[in-house]
């Protein structure tokens, strides 16, 4: 079988002869040995449940009770829903990209090869430092859940023992970071259906109290908290798309481990594709869910928050659940988002590493980090990653609090700078296909919906949002040197990565046009080589019965 026999249950479409025979990387690989490549090693439920863990984190638990406080229930749920618009944008961009060419590094390594080669490489930079920022912020996070139940244990205890425990996960293999993953962030799938479950129980009448709130809440204080200033509304409306930019991802994911999955013709459209329904399903409910349950001006959750409770005790799930005298529950939620952050932190670090990695086999990280141990994981790359994890210890004397902040917003500035790159990268990319006349060719395995609008609404929304991400720091008597720097830092590194690496690029390449034109993108070089893969897996497929197991796995993911 070839890339060329469609396959109706596969809908694919297939890639021009023509264009096959352009091919410059072409060479003859073993069907064997494609299709039990020990790098890519991730199947669908793997994908999926990756996508699912990176994207769902103690923010919708926990940290919601902000946004609701200062937005309200409705409010909330229009940020929320504006920015989940974006983030399905993004995956309306990198799913056609992802699915022609799932290699190593994935929108990094679009961004050099469809833009740039220093634009690649400093997108790369600031989506690793996002990433490792993360990994530190759900350690610390994760000294603030168990805080719930103790305040005697040091904080250096639990982020070395997680240290440990994502190193032993990480280096071994791809295969067993993918079934280790799997199961770990099916706890998060419990706990989302689980708290959702529990407010509509609840709100009918199902608790201690015999209490049909319903929509109590939407009604009193009222939709906006009870503020009728518009100048508030649009405040607090803007302060959950804040908190929405940092909770809110997936689709990033799904393109930087697309050249570590089987079989990524038939997999990645699929992982992307459910993007939406993730959103609606995770973040939208969620969102209701939280206005539904608990009070914006309640005092409990607004003491909680100002306090700086620990753990679970500001989350708008548990204030409600202590105020209707549910006992135990509220233990229960926060050992469930104990094993949510360390999914989490997880994911960030498998995800850092392998940008990284492919940061180093295009030359723009230290070739040491392109190594790989015989089961295909960039070892070099994990341990590096997880050390520079260790600077959540800062908690353990600057107090886990400020420090979560710290985190928190460098973390929202460096994301914004990716989704922007990720759209100029889309743009350039369906340029270069419209002059080389392959946009309506079938050219592309993929189609991304509403297109080219959803690229432009990503480029719009998301330098706006950053702009104005750090308005706090402006405020009268608010600005701080440290706010500031969180704010906008990663702005600023960005900017000097870029300027450096096109200064070496002029110098060391030869290369002094800002971008590449549009006739010379190149979109031939790996596709040989991913269409023997294609035909491999399917044929491998083909030759297996699949077992119930499978199928189960199959209807579901």
């Amino acid at each position: 079988m070839s890339f060329e026999d469609k396959d109706e249950k596969y809908g694919e479409t297939s890639v021009p002869q023509e264009v096959v025979s352009e091919v410059t990387n072409s060479q003859s690989h073993n069907a064997a040995d494609l299709a039990n490549d020990p790098h890519r090693g991730l199947r669908m439920r793997h994908v999926q449940l990756i996508a699912i863990s990176g994207s769902i984190g103690s923010a919708l638990f926990v940290s919601i009770g902000n946004p609701l406080t200062s937005a309200g229930p409705l409010g909330l749920l229009i940020g929320v829903g504006l920015w989940s618009a974006v983030v399905w944008a993004a995956s309306n961009c990198l799913i056609e990209m992802t699915c022609l060419l799932p290699l190593d590094g994935g929108f990094v390594t679009f961004a050099g090869r469809f833009v740039d080669w220093s634009l690649g490489m400093a997108v790369g930079w600031n989506y690793i430092i996002t990433q490792l920022a993360l990994i530190c912020f759900e350690l610390t996070a994760i000294n603030v859940i168990v805080e719930y139940w103790t305040t005697t244990l040091n904080p250096a205890v639990m982020i070395s023992v997680c240290l440990v425990l994502l190193f032993m996960v990480n280096i071994w293999s791809v295969r067993w970071f993918g079934e280790i993953e799997f199961y770990i962030s099916v706890t998060k799938l419990f706990l989302m259906a689980g708290l959702t479950l529990y407010t509509f129980i609840t709100m009918c009448g199902g608790n201690p109290l015999h209490d049909k709130y319903g929509f109590r809440f939407w009604k009193n204080p009222g939709p906006f908290a009870g503020v009728t200033d518009a100048r508030k509304v649009v405040t607090g409306i803007f302060d959950s798309i804040s908190w929405a930019t940092f909770a809110v991802v997936g689709p990033d994911y799904i393109s930087l481990i697309g050249g570590e999955v089987k079989n990524p013709r038939r997999v990645l459209p699929k992982a992307f594709n459910t993007t939406i329904y993730r959103i609606v399903g995770f973040y939208m409910t969620g969102a209701l869910c939280v206005g539904i349950a608990a009070s914006a001006t309640d005092e409990n959750l607004l003491g909680a928050i100002s306090a700086g409770a620990p753990g679970a005790a500001k989350s708008p799930y548990v204030i409600s659940m202590n105020r209707l005298g549910i006992p135990v529950l509220p233990d229960i939620v926060n050992a469930l988002i104990l094993v949510s952050l360390f999914s989490t932190a997880n994911s960030f670090t498998f995800v850092s590493s392998r940008s990284i990695y492919s940061l180093a086999l295009k030359g723009q990280a230290p070739k040491v980090f392109a190594r790989l141990n015989r089961h295909g994981v960039p070892y070099v790359a994990v341990t590096v990653t997880l050390l520079v994890g260790c600077l959540s210890y800062l908690s353990v004397s600057s107090g886990t609090v400020k420090v979560l902040n710290w985190w928190i917003y460098l973390v929202t500035a460096a994301q914004l700078v990716s989704w922007t790159v990720i759209a100029i990268t889309y743009l350039r990319f369906r340029k270069g296909l419209i002059a080389q006349k392959l946009l309506n060719t079938g050219f592309l395995p993929v189609r991304g919906y509403l297109q080219p609008f959803s690229g432009w609404y990503l480029l719009v929304w998301s330098p706006i949002v950053l702009f104005f991400s750090g308005y706090y720091v402006f405020l009268p008597g608010s600005f701080t040197p440290e706010d500031f720097v969180f704010a906008y830092g990663s702005v600023f590194i960005f900017l000097a990565i870029l300027i450096g690496a096109k200064i070496y690029d002029v110098i060391k390449h030869k290369r002094k046009q800002f971008w590449i034109p549009p006739q010379e993108i190149d979109f031939v070089s790996d596709l040989d080589h991913i269409e023997q893969l294609t035909a491999a897996s399917e044929e491998k497929r083909a030759s297996k019965p699949r077992t119930k197991g499978q199928k189960i796995s199959d209807f579901f993911f």
